[in-house]
């Protein structure tokens, strides 16, 4: 009487339990938070290197001639400069955070993962681009 009797069938044949999984269709899957997050990092760091560029291209030219620099910067022009320089370098930590989400996302089991696959993929357009950029001013 001490014994008790099995709850299921698959606990008399001794079989190893699986892990309770619901299947979710695909049409009823919601996007990838991670992917999403990681499209708007990357929509904003795509505008930010424009607006650098932009930013940094006027500062710069009034100094520049086909000869080479005209005049010295002001200091003031200086401490504009490098404040541009840190916001390039927050930018950069911003698109690298939007690349390591989208990558976070494509291994998403339960949500869509085509928002994560894109915006893993324009981050890493940006990434190389950028330093293509560097690596090209920087031997020429």
């Amino acid at each position: 009487m001490d014994q008790q009797a099995p709850a299921s069938p698959s606990e008399d044949q001794g079989s190893p339990k699986r892990p309770k999984t619901t299947f979710i269709p695909p049409e009823d899957r919601k996007n990838s938070r991670f992917g999403i997050a990681s499209f708007i990092l990357s929509i904003v760091t795509l505008l930010g290197y424009i607006l650098l560029g932009a930013l940094g291209t006027t500062m710069i030219e009034p100094y520049m001639t086909e000869n080479g620099p005209l005049l010295e910067p002001t200091q003031e022009t200086l401490e504009a400069m490098t404040t541009l320089a840190a916001v390039f370098i927050i930018v950069m930590l911003i698109n690298i955070t939007g690349l390591a989400l989208g990558v976070v996302g494509c291994f998403s089991k339960t949500r869509k993962r085509a928002v994560a696959v894109i915006a893993t993929i324009v981050n890493g357009v940006v990434i190389i681009t950028i330093g293509a950029l560097f690596l090209f001013v920087l031997n020429a």
